[in-house]
This record gives structure tokens, sequence and C-alpha cells, in this order.
């Protein structure tokens, strides 16, 4: 996680998004339009990192997750990890890579490239929705 992500000052808040993506640059311009948007982020650079971080006790309201993310844990393992172990815990998931349908077993799908702007959208109906 980054050091900014690990501050306890952003972790204390509600609405606390889990953003697990393991290319940097997508990780930081997403982090920061989801920060614009009044959201607090916590950043994981692989699912395997998200994961530990969450059993340790990391308080997050939902995780977005890429399905491909560096390492033996994938963004799609998380999600079933998190569906079983934190089944109210919501998760998004998101890829080029992957076909939808499968994706969308496990959880919500949101296909690459994507808008910040939909990501906020599906973001708030997971809190709407009170899956948190």
């Amino acid at each position: 996680m980054s050091a900014q992500g690990l501050a306890p000052s952003t972790v204390a808040a509600a609405r606390t998004v889990l953003l697990v993506e393991d290319d940097a640059l997508v990780r930081l311009v997403t982090a920061g339009e989801l920060r614009d948007a009044g959201l607090t982020v916590i950043e994981a650079a692989s699912a395997q990192e998200a994961y530990e971080a969450i059993i340790a006790g990391l308080h997050v309201d939902v995780v977005f997750t890429d399905v491909r993310t560096e390492g033996t844990l994938d963004g799609y393992e998380l999600a079933r990890m998190l569906k079983a172990e934190r089944p109210s815990l919501p998760v998004i998931l998101t890829s080029g890579h992957l076909d939808s349908s499968v994706a969308a077993l496990v959880a919500p799908f949101l296909a690459k490239p994507y808008s910040v702007e939909t990501v906020i959208q599906l973001i708030h109906a997971q809190f709407a929705s009170g899956s948190s």
C-alpha cells in the first residue's frame, strides 16, 4: 500500500474505497479522481496486498480491483475470497482482458477503459444498495 494510503487520517473516514491496481499510473490517476469526488482512497498494488490488509483489520467500504494484478492472487480470486469471508463487503471488478459475463458471476464488473464518473456511480450504487 502506498504510504499515503496508510495515513490514519485517510483510513478513519467512512466511504473508503480500496483501489487495487498494479499499473501505478492508472492507480494514481484513478485514486486522485476518486478523492476529488469526495471518497477516501487506500491504494494497493496487488490483490494479495489488499487481501492481507483486509484480513488484518483494515476497514474499507468497497473494493475496486483490477482482475489482472501482479502476484499469485488475482482480483477475481480476491473477490471470491472476500465474498466468502466478508460477504457484506462490496467488490467491483475491472479489466480490459476479461469477459464481463464471467466476472459478473462474482461481483459487479466494469470494462476498461472506463470513465471515472462511471466508477464513482457504481461505487455510490454499492453504498445506496446497503451492501456496505
